[in-house]
């Protein structure tokens, strides 16, 4: 299913746009990594918490449709609360997610964001709804 997921990302999408790297899909351990630019900075040079927001929906999305794709499933946001710690200006930052319930229509992820230090600057958690492939996806 990783492969199919692959051939999707192939197209343009949202977190394309950011530049996500991803570095690992399996929902004990998910992973993914961003270098942080200009563009993804608010006006006092900070990341922008939109761009937390979005990191970790990424890769909690990501990592539950590889999961429950070859079901006929699908996999979207449903819900998410991002706790800001720490302001980040450059460098890189990765999310560390971990499933901690894998339902049948709902999965519930804990995440950290990280700086290049390993300092933890955002904590989250995001509910993903689990339904069946739209017709034609």
């Amino acid at each position: 299913m990783a492969e199919e997921m692959r051939e999707r990302e192939d197209q343009p999408h949202f977190a394309g746009l950011l530049g996500i790297e991803w570095l690992d899909d399996d929902p004990e351990h998910a992973r993914a990594r961003l270098e942080i630019r200009d563009e993804l900075l608010q006006p006092f040079g900070v990341v922008h918490g939109g761009v937390w927001s979005t990191l970790v929906e990424s890769v909690c999305s990501r990592a539950t449709a590889i999961a429950v794709l070859g079901e006929g499933m699908a996999a979207m946001g449903q819900s998410i609360s991002v706790s800001f710690m720490r302001p980040v200006t450059e460098g890189a930052a990765e999310v560390h997610a971990r499933a901690r319930h894998r339902g049948r229509t709902t999965w519930v992820w804990e995440a950290e964001v990280r700086d290049s230090q390993d300092r933890v600057c955002a904590l989250s958690q995001m509910t993903i709804a689990v339904r069946p492939l739209p017709e034609g996806a």
